[in-house]
Parts: structure tokens; C-alpha cells; sequence
């Protein structure tokens, strides 16, 4: 049982932080890949970052009943269809480069959007079982150290891939304060941004 509960609690902390390390590496990409990828300005990011928090608490909402009917895992395989569905559109609009970016930025952005409340909003979910089978099992209350490494878990990787970020965009040719990039870094922000 030991053993169970130990595979359990690693496998919630890797849906856990493969969720949300992809986001931090999407929120530090971001406005990089609207402003230097696709033509758009600050403020178009800014919106569609706008849009797609209006999205995730929107997935919440529909998550919760989805969790009860179908269970976690597959709702946990629907957020990451989801989120990559979104991802590959921005994919899409990069390769084809097509006009009027920014009203078209809004399909992958609320697709994206969908997914990431489902990736941020499962995990919570669910860690309350792991707590709670834990006390049964070993009599003790312990969901406070299960969330403190949990959380500080969540903040070292967090800041590991923002550095990483940096230092992939600088290797890139990342040139601060310039009004473009050179067709290197380009590439370098959309595959950060796929690939993260």
C-alpha cells in the first residue's frame, strides 16, 4: 500500500506540474510570439491573455460536472487535447500567416484557454483523495506536507522555467529592446512556445 500511495502521489505531482511548467513556459513566450511572430502589439497579447483567463474560468465551470461524470483521467486527457489543440493553432496562424491576426488569435486562445483551466483545476481536485486515503491508511494527518512539497515543488520548477526561457531566447539571438528579430529567433519563440 506504501508503494500505491507513493506511485499515486508522483503521478498527481507530474499532471500537476507538466501542467503548469507548460504554462509558464507559454506565459513567458507569449507576448514574444504575438508581438515578433505574427505582426501584433502589446496590447493585442495582453487581450488575448485577458481572453483566455476569461476562458479557463469558464473550463472550471464545466470541468467540475465532467470530473463527476466521466472521472479524472479522461478529463485530464480532454484538458491537454484541448490546450494542445490551441497550442497547434497557433502553429497554424504562424505557418500561414495570414492577415487580420488578430481577430483569428482568438480561436486557439479560448481553445487554449479551455484546457488550461482544466489542467489547473484537476490536479486540486484530486489532491484531496491522495490526503485522504493517506490518514486512512497510515492514521495520520499529513495533507499539509503533501501540498508544502506540492508547492514548493511548483515554485523551484516555475522559476527554473523562466530562467530556461531566457537563456533558450538569448542562445536564440533574442535582441532586447529591438523593434524585430532575425528569422533565427522567430523560429526559436514558436518552438518554445509548441514545444514548451
Amino acid at each position: 500500500i506504501s508503494t500505491m500511495r507513493i506511485r499515486a502521489f508522483r503521478l498527481h505531482l507530474g499532471m500537476y506540474l507538466g501542467g503548469y511548467i507548460s504554462q509558464d513556459i507559454f506565459n513567458a513566450t507569449f507576448t514574444y510570439f504575438v508581438v515578433f511572430v505574427l505582426g501584433g502589439s502589446v496590447t493585442i497579447a495582453s487581450g488575448m491573455m485577458g481572453s483566455m483567463a476569461f476562458a479557463q474560468l469558464v473550463a472550471v465551470a464545466c470541468f467540475i460536472p465532467l470530473i463527476l461524470w466521466i472521472q479524472p483521467a479522461p478529463s485530464y486527457r480532454l484538458a491537454c487535447s484541448l490546450y494542445i489543440a490551441g497550442i497547434f493553432g497557433f502553429l497554424w496562424l504562424y505557418h500561414f500567416k495570414l492577415a487580420n491576426v488578430a481577430l483569428l488569435l482568438y480561436v486557439p486562445v479560448l481553445i487554449a484557454g479551455l484546457g488550461r483551466g482544466g489542467l489547473n483545476f484537476i490536479p486540486w481536485n484530486i489532491y484531496n483523495y491522495i490526503a485522504d486515503v493517506d490518514e486512512i491508511v497510515t492514521g495520520e494527518r499529513r495533507e499539509g506536507i503533501f501540498a508544502g512539497v506540492m508547492m514548493f515543488t511548483r515554485k523551484t520548477t516555475m522559476s527554473v522555467a523562466v530562467v530556461l526561457v531566457g537563456l533558450i531566447l538569448d542562445w536564440g539571438g533574442f535582441v532586447a529592446h529591438a523593434s524585430a528579430q532575425s528569422q533565427t529567433t522567430r523560429t526559436t519563440i514558436v518552438a518554445l512556445l509548441v514545444a514548451g
